[in-house]
């Protein structure tokens, strides 16, 4: 992005209303900077305006405790070394001696330690994006510039050992080097003479990209839930229909290695929670041989469901959608047929198809770097450890509830509902369902990682965070209520969303029944708004008529919800967690 552009984007949004603030935090002169890193939040927030407060002049580690008392929701902070010791800068006329030298290595790891305790502040109360020091440290080596002076080192021992603790705190994201790298590839990234005149040390090209880098730290792009791959010349090298089980190959002895990357890939991806299928046009008994082979580089019960047939690629998807429960657009298909690619995009034309690039490891490689960004996410939670598991056992679950009485059924499930009344800031799930439920959720409405602080932290907000297990299975953090004081004896519920694998075992009645009676509350007005995926929450909203046919208003008194239930006993045992 040109600085023209930036300027530009600024401009044109100023006045939008609702106006989201964040906090850069920096020791130089934030200039142009900040400038870019408006225009890039712009991009990744479209419906709002933002506001950019920044600090003092080199006081970096003190700007990190005033972001923690701003009323920003987002911050990123730009590490340089002058902001260790003014000595590393261009600025500082501190000298450069061998005294000073070790006199710089004990101050440096002091502030070090005081910047780490300013970020863990700072990250209790908004997400942090974090960028450490990306400009060269001066000529102050005794060794030629080609060698690594044993000061050099030492500073990076200090430096590496900040970032292993400070990339472990909640709450901050710390921007990897080499992809920081990979934006400004071939640009200058220190400015002499604007650091000298102006006390801004970057070139405008750099100073975009990493403002570029910052916002998609702050705001990602939501991760994908689900793979979908074909299996022929993408999961392995050959068609196993016509060569048979023992001649695919994926091993670096047949030069096949490429497939046996994007398999381990699958397994990783996989192990943290993604939901992995597979849909190929063949035979079923020749993909079992293939699969069963004790060779793979990855778990094949990783695979689920596995849809073979003659039938079309957008067919077998569909009924793999069906079986998840989840949108096309959460979902990345990939084959290696761009017929193949091209029928399935038609009839979703939400998802993302990418075509494997046969066996060729460079552009396996860059597809493998597209898939983590594609499903990367910030932690990982034992949701994600169960999903796969719980999606399997939900399948037995409805074969066993087609052929029963459904009140005996869901007795005889043996469930358990743990209800927690905990504000605890610290723990993502919530959040994280709250943005990525569709079908039970209230109004669609998304929040980010500041807000979502901000809300925990306002007087009497209560949040309801269930869990859930039974003879199938632990189903982890399934649903998640958010409430708030009405009026005398009245609660609003801002958000309530459940998962789409608790669906069916009335948790969401058992949620509302608690509700009531922990707050002695005589009504509960709901947040509600259609959305096109929000059927299941309309549903049940009827069901106990909080919805009223016109959809004017959304509402329940205790009297009516106990009506509702008619005297029915609520099917699971419910323990209640306090903060």
């Amino acid at each position: 992005m040109k600085l023209s552009e930036a300027l530009a984007a600024v401009q044109r949004r100023q006045g939008a209303d609702p106006v989201h603030t964040h906090y850069l935090v920096c020791g130089c002169q934030p200039l142009h900077l900040g400038t870019f890193l408006q225009a890039h939040l712009l991009v990744r927030i479209p419906d709002a305006g933002v506001a950019l407060e920044t600090g003092l002049y080199g006081d970096f580690a003190g700007n990190l405790y005033r972001a923690a008392q701003s009323p920003a929701i987002g911050s990123a902070a730009v590490l340089e070394w002058a902001d260790i010791d003014p000595r590393l800068g261009l600025r500082s006329a501190g000298g450069w001696t061998a005294s000073a030298k070790a006199d710089v290595l004990a101050v440096s790891k002091d502030q070090f330690a005081r910047i780490l305790d300013a970020s863990a502040q700072l990250a209790v109360r908004m997400p942090v994006a974090f960028c450490p020091p990306t400009l060269p440290l001066p000529p102050l080596g005794h060794t030629a510039g080609h060698q690594a002076s044993a000061f050099e080192l030492d500073l990076a021992e200090q430096l590496a050992s900040f970032l292993a603790r400070l990339g472990r705190l909640p709450g901050v994201c710390l921007l990897h080097a080499a992809r920081l790298e990979s934006l400004a590839t071939g640009v200058p990234r220190l400015d002499p003479k604007m650091e000298l005149a102006a006390g801004f040390p970057y070139t405008l090209p750099f100073a975009s990209a990493l403002a570029e880098a910052l916002a998609a730290a702050l705001h990602p792009a939501p991760p994908k839930k689900g793979l979908i791959t074909d299996l022929d010349d993408t999961l392995w090298s050959g068609i196993v229909g016509e060569i048979g089980p023992d001649a695919v190959s994926w091993r670096q002895e047949t030069h096949t290695q490429a497939h046996g990357l994007y398999q381990q890939m699958l397994g990783h991806l996989a192990d943290c929670g993604v939901l992995v299928g597979a849909c190929s046009k063949n035979e079923l008994e020749p993909v079992r041989g293939a699969l069963a082979r004790p060779d793979l580089y990855f778990d094949p019960k990783a695979l689920f469901p596995i849809e073979v047939s003659w039938g079309s690629k957008s067919q077998g998807i569909a009924r793999i959608l069906e079986a998840w429960n989840i949108a096309p657009d959460a979902v990345v298909f990939i084959d290696d047929n761009p017929m193949e690619l091209a029928e399935v995009e038609r009839a979703f034309p939400g998802m993302t198809c990418l075509r494997f690039p046969g066996n060729e490891p460079a552009r396996v490689w860059e597809l493998l770097q597209h898939l983590r960004d594609r499903f990367g996410k910030p932690s990982l939670s034992e949701e994600d450890r169960l999903r796969a598991t719980s999606l399997r056992a939900a399948g037995e679950l409805r074969q066993e509830a087609e052929s029963a009485d459904p009140a005996e059924f869901l007795r005889a499930l043996r469930g358990k509902v743990a209800l927690a009344y905990r504000r605890d800031p610290s723990d993502a799930r919530p959040l994280e369902l709250i943005n990525k439920t569709n079908q039970f959720n209230l109004n669609g409405e998304r929040i980010g990682e500041g807000e979502w602080k901000r809300m925990l932290e306002a007087d009497g907000a209560i949040l309801s965070v269930a869990s859930y297990e039974d003879r199938f299975g632990p189903l982890g953090k399934i649903a998640v209520l958010v409430a708030s004081p009405h009026g005398e004896r009245r609660l609003r519920v801002s958000h309530w969303v459940m998962s789409c694998r608790a669906f069916s075992r009335r948790i969401e009645h058992h949620t509302l029944d608690n509700l009531f009676r922990k707050t002695n509350a005589d009504e509960i007005v709901f947040d509600f708004r259609p959305t096109p995926r929000n059927g299941p929450l309309q549903e049940f909203l009827a069901a106990i008529g909080a919805l009223p046919g016109d959809g004017a208003s959304c509402r329940i008194t205790r009297t009516a919800f106990d009506s509702a239930l008619a005297g029915d006993d609520l099917p699971h045992d419910v323990v209640e967690e306090a903060g």
